[in-house]
């Protein structure tokens, strides 16, 4: 945690993140390392799956090699967003960003109807597979209700709510009809 913090106090200093258009070549070694040593330590956790004596081994290698396959995660994204199609994917996506919170809660919400004993009681009856897709449709759906509300409101509904809360007054609820 604490490697992760000073990492991360690096990186703002240096502006990694606020001007990522300087960081190309990082970007590019993030990837070339990131993703072999991250998915290896993925693909062993996932291959032991609880099954075998080397769980605790392939959880502490997962624990060392996931900040990698994450940060090879981001740098495709720095490298992706400023194209043609990058910057597509982000407008198609940035809805969905402004309503992060209510979009979060939604999807437990939804995950713990289909998934848990208060809903259909779905956890380990479907394929993993499966329950990717849901996972997939899920966030599909909010993608789409998302810039439909933001073209109607300017806050998600638990984000209008924090910032009332927050700022002691109550934002305005509805967009203003153009």
């Amino acid at each position: 945690m604490a490697v992760a913090a000073l990492v991360g106090l690096a990186a703002g200093k240096r502006g990694v993140l606020a001007h990522p258009e300087r960081h190309t070549r990082l970007w590019r070694v993030l990837c070339l390392v990131g993703f072999p040593v991250g998915l290896a330590g993925a693909v062993m956790f996932a291959t032991t799956g609880g099954t075998t004596g080397l769980d605790a081994v392939a959880l502490a290698l997962t624990v060392l090699t996931a900040p990698l396959l994450a940060a090879a995660y981001v740098a495709t994204l720095f490298q992706v967003f400023p194209t043609r199609l990058g910057a597509a994917v982000s407008r198609a996506l940035a809805p969905a960003g402004r309503l992060a919170l209510s979009n979060y809660l939604g999807q437990s919400v939804i995950c713990a109807v289909i998934f848990t004993g208060w809903g259909f009681g779905l956890i380990g009856r479907v394929s993993p597979l499966t329950a990717v897709l849901v996972a997939v449709a899920v966030f599909a759906a909010q993608v789409l209700i998302s810039a439909w509300w933001m073209r109607r409101h300017h806050y998600g509904p638990v984000e209008w709510l924090l910032r009332a809360v927050t700022n002691a007054s109550v934002p305005p609820w509805r967009r203003a009809a153009a």
